[in-house]
């Protein structure tokens, strides 16, 4: 068949190519057999015509390179040429046909649409020639293996389909933006990010969860075959469809309002106080030690549409994970992988403090490698009281960590019995170790989920889960119990008083309260009116330690509060009603708009209007050329969501907003200071979400220097205006909010400065360790650690001295020193001085005597 002149013309091995206007003939060498030439061009595969002499015709096509745009495709339309894709990828798996790599440029179209994959490596090989390399080493195509030099492979093709496929969906390439390098080394490290809201929210059940499954960088974590993925795609593509939501036509957030409530009016509690640092001139440039400036952010994008409601493939307890959840709430999955929530498991700052508790309370000699004072015991191989015989193993609650760090150890039990007798038994391992993985995703969706109600008094004793309610005496084998809410009848308060039935969730069966498509139930309403309290939160957000507090105080309890923040609220939200008005939940607050968004700024409007003026928290939240919407507590997204009846609803934000960043390897670092907004008008950064937090909660205002004589008194003022508990709340021995304060001349001099720590080599000043122990070698003559991580500590130079003491309750004070909002543990092991009322640490008198001169 005549295909015009020859252009030019190439030998390929023995073989010679002749290019044509229109394509390109391959003569081919005696001896190439032409079946499976024509049995794989059948397929798809090389996309060449059997001429009449045996040569070889490759008609020029379109590639996919060129039909990419930057517009994404319609989803049905990515997954129809997808499927295309598939289906040859699983006839070249099949016969072993080594097709190009998959690029875009290795995909082509013909005029109808019908797919063919290039395979001129192939050709070039039977013909007798070297193939060079298709791709260069470095490209965006390749699968992580590939880039550290393993050879091509099938499960390379299936996650170059996984880029092809984000690529069409998204629009951009996943690890667009990034340079080279630093893409490839992200898709080999941490994996693809999951698609932008607007794009995932519209998409059908498991059509994100299966492209970032295949963008795995683990090859073994992909779908195992082209024709399981093939199958994964004709189930997208033709699904079961029950109930349809109308679309939403796309909006823009609203501009800043005058009429809208202020965060001044968010709830309220009692102010910290006047505080007074005394200091020698004038100018003074104070400010919040958490502040740091934000990088330039996007606008905010509109609110998408949601997607139809598809059968889907019921979820298990025992298998379901958070991305399992993505396929039909990406928003949702998409914001819990950025939360603490996600990450409590596997912080190693956790692990590591659980792990040394149960190495090191109880320990002595025969119990050498530590009670397991809060893992679970078998009564056999526990350690006991060598006095009583009581066992200490569990005697502070069995579980106590893991029951809030990782809830999913209740509805997949996997940790063995602490082994006292035998320090080199396996149940000696950390968390990490033990804990299979759908456990470590923390505070999970399944977990909270499940969650039924709090759990009743005395559940242990009929076979059922309690939690931590009490620790055991070893001494007198007395039971104490940490939750004297229950004699009110407020039952499941702190360590783990949650009740969990998978009932409510999970387990499949002829029910009224399956949700369309049959993937979960919708919670009863005994669950939902509890998933909403801030009792919920105070399941784990309160947590009791056994012992005694050091200082006791007022109530009497035979425990330490080591988390206070539910009994802290409680005691607010009591305030608030007995001045008539409705307190916010802990809900309302971490898990709305509250305390606003970052829309539009109006015309003739400032950046941040009259809302953050002066308010450099919320100054720094929101990003140029937007400003700060306030919104109340309890202000939920008002997104379309998929029901039953096809109706909208409001919807919880799940980034569950605060002051910490998790710890944890596998949280992304660019998390922290995202300068981009959701399609709400949230940050997506955790920073700037903890500064709108910060800026609805404190006063703090500088007033105007007086001097007096010698010194200037600068009377700073902070008070808690916004929280619903103290702050820091939570685990605030561990979190401190300090004043960096910085006192200058008229020639710019520093003359007195406190709370800086931006050098490397800077610290807060108010204590001094002069001795620190770390050897757990230290024992007494039982085996017994001695003061393990112990330290020395004196006053240092910015110790507090004011007048009264901050520990009396006083809210206006004077003095000077390093403003610092803490609470600290403090146990005298050996001292060296003496701890006074104030919590002030003072020399220890002695009198020497005089020595005699020879």
């Amino acid at each position: 068949m005549a295909h015009g002149p020859v252009r030019a013309r190439v030998e390929v091995g023995a073989a010679v190519c002749e290019r044509h206007d229109h394509g390109t003939r391959w003569r081919l060498p005696a001896g190439v057999e032409l079946a499976p030439l024509r049995a794989a061009a059948a397929a798809g595969i090389g996309g060449w015509q059997i001429e009449d002499d045996g040569s070889l015709w490759l008609a020029a096509r379109s590639s996919l390179a060129d039909q990419l745009g930057e517009t994404p495709w319609p989803w049905a339309d990515a997954v129809a040429l997808a499927r295309q894709i598939v289906a040859i990828l699983v006839v070249a798996e099949s016969a072993a046909i080594p097709i190009d790599a998959l690029t875009p440029a290795a995909i082509e179209r013909d005029e109808g649409g019908n797919v063919v994959l290039l395979a001129e490596g192939w050709l070039t090989r039977l013909c007798g020639a070297e193939v060079s390399a298709p791709v260069s080493r470095l490209s965006r195509w390749m699968a992580p293996e590939q880039i550290d030099g393993a050879p091509p492979s099938a499960a390379g093709n299936r996650y170059a389909l996984g880029l092809v496929l984000y690529r069409l969906l998204a629009g951009v390439h996943p690890f667009a933006g990034k340079g080279l390098r630093l893409g490839l080394d992200d898709a080999a490290s941490r994996g693809a990010p999951p698609l932008p809201d607007d794009v995932a929210v519209a998409l059908p059940p498991g059509l994100q969860a299966l492209v970032l499954r295949c963008l795995d960088p683990d090859p073994a974590a992909r779908p195992a075959s082209a024709q399981a993925l093939a199958d994964a795609l004709a189930a997208i593509a033709q699904p079961r469809q029950f109930t349809a939501v109308s679309p939403r036509r796309a909006t823009s957030i609203a501009p800043v309002s005058a009429n809208v409530r202020e965060p001044t009016e968010a709830p309220r509690r009692r102010g910290l106080g006047t505080v007074r640092a005394v200091a020698l001139a004038a100018p003074i440039v104070a400010g919040l030690a958490y502040g740091l400036a934000i990088a330039d952010q996007t606008t905010p994008l509109p609110a998408p549409a949601r997607p139809q409601i598809h059968d889907v493939a019921p979820l298990g307890a025992n298998t379901t994970r958070p991305d399992d959840c993505a396929a039909c709430h990406p928003d949702a999955a998409a914001q819990w992988h950025a939360s603490v929530m996600a990450h409590s498991a596997k912080s190693p700052l956790f692990q590591a403090l659980e792990i040394l508790i149960q190495e090191q309370a109880g320990r002595e000699f025969g119990c050498d490698g530590g009670a397991g004072i809060l893992r679970p015991s078998d009564g056999r191989t526990a350690c006991r009281d060598r006095t009583t015989g009581i066992e200490v193993t569990g005697s502070g609650g069995a579980l106590w960590c893991v029951n809030c760090h990782a809830p999913g150890e209740n509805l997949r039990a996997a940790v063995p019995p602490w082994n006292g007798l035998d320090p080199t038994s396996p149940s000696h391992a950390p968390l990490a170790s033990i804990l299979p993985t759908a456990s470590m995703d923390g505070i999970s969706c399944v977990v909270c989920h499940e969650v039924h109600g709090p759990v009743q008094p005395g559940a242990a004793q009929g076979g059922g889960y309690e939690g931590n309610p009490d620790w055991i005496s070893t001494v007198t084998g007395q039971r104490f119990s940490a939750r004297p809410e229950d004699r009110r009848g407020v039952f499941g308060i702190a360590n783990s008083g949650y009740d969990l039935d998978p009932a409510e969730f999970l387990v499949r069966g002829p029910s009224s309260r399956d949700v369309p498509g049959g993937a979960h139930r919708r919670p009863s309403d005994t669950a939902r009116a509890y998933l909403r309290s801030s009792e919920f939160c105070g399941s784990c957000h309160d947590v009791r330690l056994f012992g005694t507090d050091v200082l006791g105080g007022p109530r009497g309890e035979h425990f330490k509060r080591l988390r206070n923040a539910y009994s802290e609220w409680a005691a607010w939200a009591q305030d608030e009603r007995a001045r008539g008005r409705v307190p916010a939940s802990c809900q309302d607050c971490h898990m709305t708009t509250f305390p606003g968004i970052c829309g539009p700024v109006a015309d003739g409007a400032s950046t941040l209007g009259q809302i953050a003026a002066g308010n450099t928290a919320l100054a720094r939240a929101c990003p140029p050329g937007t400003a700060l919407a306030p919104r109340a507590p309890g202000s939920r997204s008002t997104a379309p969501v998929a029901t039953s009846s096809g109706s909208a609803s409001a919807r919880s934000s799940h980034y569950f907003s605060g002051v910490d960043v998790p710890l944890s390897p596998e949280f992304d670092a660019a998390l922290i200071d995202d300068s981009t907004l959701d399609g709400q008008g949230l940050p997506l950064g955790a920073r700037a979400r903890r500064d709108l937090l910060l800026g609805a909660t404190f006063r703090f205002e500088i007033d105007a220097p007086v001097r007096r004589g010698r010194t200037l008194e600068v009377p700073i003022v902070i008070e808690n205006v916004g929280a619903g508990h103290r702050v820091p709340a939570g685990f605030s021995q561990e979190r401190e909010f300090w004043v960096h304060l910085v006192v200058k001349d008229a020639r710019g001099r520093t003359i007195y400065e406190v709370g800086r720590v931006d050098g490397p080599g800077d610290d807060l000043h108010d204590k001094r360790f002069i001795r620190i122990n770390i050897d757990d070698g230290n024992v007494d003559a039982q085996g017994r650690p001695l003061g393990l991580f112990g330290a020395d500590i004196v006053d240092g130079p910015d110790a507090l001295q004011w007048d009264p003491a901050p520990q009396t309750g006083a809210t206006e004070l004077r003095g000077r020193g390093l403003i610092n909002l803490q609470n600290g543990f403090l146990r005298c092991v050996t001292c060296i001085g003496v701890i006074d009322g104030a919590g002030r640490s003072r020399p220890r008198l002695r009198r020497t005597p005089a020595r005699r001169q020879p």
